[in-house]
């Protein structure tokens, strides 16, 4: 943010002031409109005075965004103070119910996130801020924020299923790998490549991915592992500026996977040559599950 801190403090501190005046008390829908203008009236300067008419914003899905980057603070601050405070104290929503308009709330975070590039980790953030709560259950709120990222994204489902599936819980991130794995998934000749990384999945259903492994090179025997393991660790070394561009490169694997499967046993006698194998193919699938768990994506 350009703007001061003190600013931000301002707005945040002055947000709530105009709910004392008749004019809003007459006019609920004036909240935030007219502590703007009240602000102006005592002085405040513009940029506080804008963040707090703009506090409700995004209000509904075509309504306007915040326009400046503090507004969209302090928006999100307001829409995060409902949502825990109500989650403190168990008004959670329920089938179809929801008065206090929490959904919308956390629809309108996703949109702000994502509109001006703010990265919110909902796991971390989430158990920060719940600290000045009564006892918040946070895996009821994370399942509560998840629930409406499945809703928000208008894609196949089981894509979002793949993305979430990665263990991805920065709301920025995951809205970028989705529209990612979705671009993919929607080019041609996606259903050949899942069927690969399926069989990528299957051999290292039984491994725990998340012990450190390596590949030593040195027990390589045949060339279709050492192709395999020259071309992903040519892949895996890269920086890419998407991950549209970092999942294309990996799935670019397919043919050197292909080779492997066709051209090499992985469940030999010898232990080690078998293990290594594995770890070869554990790696491959291990970045992959980085931005998305391919097995999850039904086509």
């Amino acid at each position: 943010l350009n703007e001061s801190k003190e600013d931000l403090t301002r707005a945040v501190t002055l947000a709530k002031a105009d709910l004392m005046s008749e004019m809003v008390y007459e006019f609920t829908e004036l909240q935030g409109l007219m502590g703007g203008y009240y602000a102006r009236e005592q002085g405040e300067n513009e940029t506080v005075a804008t963040a707090i008419a703009e506090q409700y914003l995004p209000d509904g899905e075509d309504s306007d965004l915040p326009s400046t980057p503090l507004s969209a603070v302090v928006a999100m601050s307001i829409k995060l103070d409902t949502l825990l405070g109500l989650f403190s104290v168990n008004q959670i929503p329920t089938g179809s119910r929801d008065p206090f308009a929490l959904r919308r709330a956390v629809n309108g975070i996703l949109r702000i996130v994502n509109e001006y590039g703010f990265s919110f980790d909902i796991l971390e953030t989430m158990k920060e801020l719940s600290a000045g709560y009564e006892t918040i259950d946070l895996e009821k709120l994370e399942s509560f924020i998840l629930e409406r990222v499945k809703r928000y994204y208008k894609v196949n489902p089981s894509i979002i299923a793949a993305v979430l599936a990665s263990g991805e819980r920065d709301l920025l991130a995951l809205g970028q790998k989705i529209e990612a794995l979705n671009n993919l998934v929607n080019s041609e000749g996606f259903s050949e490549v899942s069927a690969t990384f399926n069989r990528v999945a299957n051999i290292v259903k039984d491994l725990d991915l998340n012990a450190s492994s390596s590949v030593n090179a040195g027990l390589f025997e045949e060339e279709a592992e050492k192709s395999l393991f020259a071309r992903f660790s040519d892949v895996s070394s890269k920086k890419y500026d998407t991950y549209e561009e970092e999942l294309d490169a990996l799935l670019g694997l397919k043919p050197e996977l292909d080779s492997f499967f066709t051209n090499v046993m992985v469940n030999v006698e010898d232990e080690n040559i078998k293990n290594n194998r594995k770890s070869l193919v554990a790696s491959v699938y291990k970045s992959i599950l980085n931005i998305a768990d391919i097995k999850e994506v039904s086509v």
